[in-house]
């Protein structure tokens, strides 16, 4: 039996994206699949799965907005800009909620951002996070992208923020929350990372699969394959 078409899982946290693929890949026993739009194992929700000839379209929705929800932790500068880092360095100075207000519109529009260190850039042949895992020294250089809007939704305490972004492919939200910090003195990295949107679809059309085991029931994949046609034909909301 071919099968050919897309599956949006809602990946949890403590699983990298690549294992999604491989559990997918075992269960249906196909080997012609991919995914589009990588999330950090720490992250979780919306993540496109295509299968058999459905690869060939990732390019067309990895070129969709995303919109992420994610806290901010203040005070602390860590080596991968993430809670999975050791801190490297912290202050006791946390800003205001009027300074975060301020400091967040210099982030709206086409920016310039340098992707973490612990990121899978290739530099000379090699992973960046290889690199970085070895305490080897390099430097990555920035990149445009376009966050076309980016807001609190809820200050939690003097420590935590709650935001939520839209913003293009190639954004790095670890970044922004250490360029963030950065502006306002105070240091910042990601605790929480949730991806809500890629494009028209969000976490409302894609389904949660039991990761732990080594086999996921067929059926259950199944039944949730969108056909090619439905990416083709979507638009960016």
């Amino acid at each position: 039996m071919k099968i050919n078409g897309w599956l949006f899982v809602d990946k949890p946290e403590g699983i990298s994206s690549r294992k999604v693929v491989d559990l997918i890949s075992n269960s249906l026993s196909i080997k012609k699949i991919g995914h589009a739009g990588t999330l950090d194992p720490m992250a979780s929700g919306l993540l496109p799965i295509a299968i058999g000839e459905a690869t060939k379209t990732i390019g067309v929705i990895q070129q969709f907005k995303k919109r992420y929800e994610f806290i901010i932790k203040w005070g602390e500068k860590t080596s991968t800009d993430d809670k999975m880092g050791s801190i490297i360095l912290s202050t006791s100075k946390r800003p205001s909620l009027q300074n975060i207000n301020e400091n967040i519109k210099k982030f709206v529009g086409k920016i310039e951002q340098i992707p973490p260190n612990f990121s899978a850039i290739k530099v000379n042949g090699k992973r960046a996070y290889t690199l970085a895992r070895n305490n080897e020294n390099f430097s990555l250089n920035p990149r445009s992208v376009f966050i076309e809007n980016f807001k609190i939704k809820k200050n939690i305490d003097k420590d935590h923020c709650f935001f939520e972004c839209i913003c293009s492919k190639g954004t790095y939200i670890r970044a922004l929350a250490r360029d963030l910090g950065e502006t306002m003195n105070c240091f910042g990295h990601i605790t929480e990372l949730r991806r809500t949107h890629i494009g028209k679809f969000s976490n409302k059309c894609s389904i949660l699969l039991d990761l732990s085991k080594k086999l996921i029931h067929s059926s259950a994949i199944l039944k949730n394959i969108l056909p090619i046609e439905t990416v083709l034909k979507s638009v960016p909301f």
